[in-house]
This record gives C-alpha cells, structure tokens and sequence, in this order.
C-alpha cells in the first residue's frame, strides 16, 4: 500500500515537473511571437502613378479597354479632369505631381522663354528639359516622398530627370519617346522586385502613345482607338506583374492624364505670318491652340486692336485672363496670351501643315478634359463629377503617408476617394 501511495506521489511529480515544463515552454514561446510581431513593420503599401498622355475619358467607350474598365468597377472613375491652363503636356504632368498651377510651379508652357536670361526651353532641347534652372519653383512628390523617407521610382514622367533642388527619383530613365512598352515595364518591374526595404513606396509609368495618335491623325481615328487598346494591354500585363509579385492586395492605382484632345482639320488654321507686320519687334513666341505674343517694346494696346479683329480668337493682356485660368503673374508668360475657339488653331507658318488633333484650348470644355481613376487599396468604389488636377497631388501624399509641400489644392478629392 505505501509503495503503491509512494509511485503514484512520484509519477503526480513528475507529471506536474513536466507540465510545468511544457507551459514554460508554451509561455516562452507566445512571449517570442509578440515580440516578434510587434517588431515587424506592416508591408508598405505601393502607390502606382500612371499618366497616360491626351486620354480622354470618352476612349473607355470605345470597347477596347477590358483592363481599365475593370479597375473602374473596383476603383472611382471621374466625369473628367479638368486641366490646369494652358492644357499642355508638361504644365499639367507637373502640376499633377505638385498640386500647383503652372502660373505658380514656372513651367508654363512646353516652349518657353525666361526673359531675365533670355533662356529658351523646348521639349526637344535635352539640355534645356534637365537643366535645373526652370524647375526652382517645383517640389515634386518624388522629392516631398525622398525627404521623408520614401522611395521612389520613376519610368518616365516630366521632371523626373532633372535634379530639383538637388534631387532626383531613386530610381529614373533619360527620356526616350521610342522606348516599347515591354522595355518600360521591364525597367518598373525590376525596381518593383525588390525585398520590401528596398521596393519604392511610389512608382510612375508615362506612357505617350494615345497622345501621338491623337494628334496625327485626330482623336476619332482609327489609330487613336488601337493606341488606346495597346494602353489597356500593357496596364493589363503591368497588373498581372504586381499580381505574381504579390503586391496587389497593397498596391493602389492612380490613372491619369494631363488632357485631352480636339478634332483641328487644316481648315481651321489661323495663319497670323503677317497678322502683326506693322509691329516687327513683336514675336509669337507660342502658337497652336494657345498662343502667345511676345511684345519686344511693341505697344500692347495697338497689339491687342490688331488681334480683337481675329474671330475665332480670343486674346487677353498678361494679367487679365480669364480667372479660372489661375494664370498670368509668372514673369516667363508673354505679355499676350490667346485662346482659340474649339478646333482653331494659330499658325505662323502657312506652308506648314498642322496636327488633325490638339490640346490647349480652354480646359473647361468637355474635349479638353483627362482622365482620374483610381483603384485598389484604401480606395472606394463608385462614380466621380468633374474634378481639378491639382486635387491628384494631396491625395497621393495621403495614400503615402506624407506631409504635402505648399500647393493650390483645396482637398477636395481624398476624403471622397479613401475608404
């Protein structure tokens, strides 16, 4: 009896030393996993900025864009995005990653003079497009995102090339107008593979086609409509990509344009080679929808009689825009600035034959206006009006968690935007 008591007082010892010993080890063990789980950060979430140059809204009509129509569905689409003036390429590309006009971020036009030095910008001068000087007045999000900590990637969009401010994308491509879609992709997906401290939190892709397409042979062509479906395949792919990587339940897409594009036929040029002869000083300096007349010391007033006889153009002093322009204080806006009617275009080279299809005009008008969908993480799903472009750029920075430099905004899309 008392050997039977003392085994079983011995196994009971046993037992509970092992018991002990498995719920210090249990203990132990969840103390190791909360800790480890308080010391991971969250994956960072990816914000994918695509800028698809002179895509209008109404090109998701034309039954070609499956990929786009389907992040629509999950995403909010806009009416349209109006333009910042003058609704050029580079003015609006810019003033969507700064939510500035481009009366406060300088670049004003895609051709432009600065008169304090008599510096000319054009698009085809790679000097001028990546010389500094012109870009003092722009904080781009890349930068706003780098000195906050951020990464950031850029395969192509206006700007990204040169060093603002002493800065540049992580990760950016000189300019090339040729380069293919699956070559642009091969460069965003490398910078997307990355381990997750080294994978940008914020990637741009530009893509050109729909824009070239539209110009040469006007915005209801055939050409415009298989741009616009070769635009759809590569977001398409680009997606898929973000879906093997794994990235897509965190990534949101921001879908842009800078404006869109109107029907200009030949017939509608404003040959104005001889319009100002009597004021030989007096230069146009830009031409095409809008338009501007450098003075030289020519008289203004005298200037401006000549052009109020032109009907289908409306021009005005520097200061005296219309005011939902939001232009014309910028020392590099000639002292006169026109605006065509719809389909007009200005022309100081009669011999030479304009584009079937332009932007430029009043960014109010329905042909006029871009593209804004958004889609994926933190992001709600149903049907926009018509928003400004300069709204983009607070958004952006609430989707990357980062403080906004200065901009013109009135922040009125992200609270209607973000879940």
């Amino acid at each position: 009896m008392i050997s039977l008591y003392l085994a079983f007082r011995l196994i009971s010892r046993r037992s509970l030393q092992h018991l002990l010993i498995i719920c210090l080890v249990n203990c132990m063990c969840t103390l190791a996993l909360n800790s480890f789980a308080q010391s991971k950060t969250p994956p960072k979430p990816l914000v994918l900025l695509i800028g698809i140059d002179g895509f209008k809204p109404s090109y998701l009509t034309l039954g070609v864009t499956p990929r786009l129509k389907s992040l629509a569905q999950s995403g909010v689409l806009a009416k349209g995005s109006i333009s910042a003036f003058p609704s050029l390429t580079f003015p609006n590309f810019v003033s969507l990653v700064t939510g500035l006009t481009p009366d406060h971020h300088g670049i004003v036009n895609n051709t432009m003079t600065d008169p304090a030095t008599d510096q000319l910008f054009t698009l085809s001068s790679r000097e001028a497009v990546e010389n500094p000087f012109w870009w003092t007045k722009t904080t781009p999000i890349w930068t706003n995102l780098r000195q906050q900590g951020g990464i950031a990637s850029a395969m192509f969009w206006p700007g990204s090339e040169v060093e603002i401010n002493g800065s540049r994308p992580n990760d950016w491509v000189r300019y090339e107008h040729g380069m293919s879609h699956e070559k642009r992709l091969e460069y965003l997906v490398s910078w997307l593979s990355r381990g997750e401290t080294l994978r940008p939190n914020l990637a741009t892709l530009y893509l050109s086609d729909v824009d070239s397409a539209g110009h040469e042979f006007g915005p209801d062509s055939d050409q415009v409509r298989d741009a616009v479906a070769k635009v759809d395949r590569t977001i398409g792919t680009l997606i898929d990509a973000i879906s093997n990587l794994g990235l897509k339940e965190r990534t949101t897409f921001v879908l842009v344009s800078d404006h869109g594009m109107a029907s200009t036929p030949a017939a509608k040029s404003i040959d104005v080679s001889q319009l100002l002869k009597d004021f030989p000083k007096a230069k146009w300096e830009w031409q095409g929808a809008t338009s501007a007349v450098r003075l030289n010391g020519e008289n203004g007033l005298q200037v401006l009689n000549v052009l109020s006889q032109q009907s289908n153009l409306d021009c005005y002093e520097k200061g005296k825009l219309p005011q939902s322009f939001k232009f014309g204080t910028h020392p590099r806006i000639p002292e006169i600035v026109c605006v065509s009617k719809m389909g007009y275009t200005v022309t100081a080279n009669p011999y030479r034959k304009g584009p079937l299809g332009q932007h430029g005009f009043d960014p109010q008008l329905t042909e006029m206006h871009g593209l804004f969908l958004a889609s994926g993480h933190r992001i709600k799903s149903g049907e926009l009006g018509l928003i400004e472009n300069i709204e983009v750029y607070p958004l952006l920075c609430q989707l990357l968690g980062i403080l906004e430099q200065q901009n013109d905004s009135k922040h009125l899309l992200k609270d209607i935007v973000l879940n």
